[in-house]
């Protein structure tokens, strides 16, 4: 039976606005299983971002609560690594220092702080670079960075917030498939926000839309198909019938 590691029970976010009252999420309940690949989907507005803040700990629910591991979460902690769209790396220090932060603040020993470095930046990719400054790397390069800090940290869950929504269509797509990669290498549980229906498609194993209503989440979908997508890690595929008509069917969610 799949484990829970988060439990979300109905929660809503309302921000003040000039003495207004915005609800930014309403009514969401939802849960993370391990070894999930979750993708919450939805247009920009909707509170795809303000959801996984509150995942995170960053931000509380005005209502309802959430729970990792059945311990409600008051606060950020090591067990949810999180993955910004901007990489938000230490200039002054090189690949290897920028992964190394965790371990550190860790006090693990310095053969072991090693051995995390190297291993995160073989699995992405980044071997040769360890010791390039931030600003020789490319825009693929530092979120690469990034998210081998997170996996040092050997977190339980990993948030991703549109992490490559900044970047090249041409390195996105190598992107997402790093990334399923490591999933299933690490056997990682991810919750990645996105409003590319396309990436969620090809990411996710669950998939949750989002729209500004009074119901945050209007449908949600398991997706069984992407390990055969996957059977060739170089390639993506769109063609797929089951693909295509799911696409078909969130959109026209999404226009309504």
């Amino acid at each position: 039976m799949m484990k829970t590691l988060i439990k979300i029970n109905n929660i809503s976010v309302d921000y003040d606005m000039n003495e207004e009252t915005l609800g930014a999420i309403n009514n969401v309940s939802l849960d993370i299983n391990e070894n999930e690949f979750i993708c919450i989907l939805g247009p920009s507005g909707c509170g795809k971002s303000t959801l996984l803040k509150a995942i995170a700990g960053f931000i509380t629910p005005n209502q309802g609560n959430i729970l990792m591991n059945d311990i409600q979460i008051t606060g950020p902690d090591k067990s949810r690594g999180v993955v910004f769209q901007e990489p938000n790396l230490f200039p002054w220090y090189n690949s290897k220092q920028n992964i190394s932060i965790g371990p550190k603040l860790a006090k693990k020993p310095k053969s072991e702080i090693d051995a995390i470095c190297d291993k995160y930046l073989s699995q992405v990719e980044l071997m040769e670079y360890k010791d390039s400054k931030v600003f020789e790397l490319s825009g693929g390069q530092k979120q690469r960075v990034a998210i081998a800090r997170t996996l040092a940290n050997n977190p339980e869950v990993i948030l991703m917030d549109e992490p490559f929504g900044a970047l090249d269509s041409f390195t996105r797509k190598k992107m997402q498939i790093m990334i399923r990669n490591l999933w299933k290498k690490n056997n990682s549980t991810i919750f990645f926000v996105t409003h590319d229906i396309d990436e969620a498609l090809l990411l996710g194993t669950k998939i949750y839309v989002m729209q500004r209503a009074e119901n945050s989440i209007i449908a949600s979908y398991d997706i069984d198909y992407t390990t055969k997508l996957y059977a060739n890690p170089k390639e993506l595929v769109f063609e797929e019938e089951r693909f295509i008509k799911l696409k078909e069917e969130i959109l026209s969610l999404l226009e309504e």
